[in-house]
């Protein structure tokens, strides 16, 4: 009987061990930071939009817009609208490196149009608004740095 309780007492504290082990380690966590880059699920355009007007709903109410703040928020909003994802140029068959690379230069001048477009909406927007407001707002947009990547919050002067 002995030399049996040796061993199924070492094999019963292993098991023990194993198990506790893997109980202290705790559960994986259900979900990534970043949801959506996660499995290569991407929003669709409905969800992208819904998505952005909360965000601006979120804004408008932490603002307290006065009536005469109300058309320059309504232009600001309409340029804050997501537009149409641009794909990047697919090579064609037979292009050469430089009118691939002249492709892909025009797509990302058509990008900082629309970038120039936004930030002319938000200066005359910003303009309208009381210091109050746009400390507001600067916090808003800070955070929206934010959640593009964590390298893009403001530093500190």
């Amino acid at each position: 009987m002995t030399k049996l309780f040796k061993p199924m007492l070492i094999a019963t504290l292993l098991a023990a061990g194993v198990a506790g082990s893997a109980l202290a380690a705790g559960d994986a966590p259900t979900q990534s930071p970043m949801p959506m880059m996660e499995k290569g699920r991407h929003m669709d355009p409905a969800q992208r939009e819904a998505m952005a007007a909360r965000h601006l709903q979120g804004l408008h109410d932490q603002l307290k817009l006065q009536a005469n703040q109300e058309a320059a928020w309504k232009t600001f909003a309409a340029s804050m609208k997501p537009g149409e994802r641009m794909m990047p140029p697919k090579p064609q068959a037979g292009d050469t490196a430089p009118q691939r690379m002249e492709r892909m230069l025009d797509m990302m001048k058509q990008h900082q149009d629309a970038m120039q477009k936004r930030l002319d909406a938000l200066k005359t927007f910003y303009a309208q608004l009381t210091p109050e407001q746009q400390k507001v707002m600067d916090q808003w947009h800070g955070q929206m740095g934010r959640r593009m990547s964590p390298m893009a919050k403001p530093q500190p002067k």
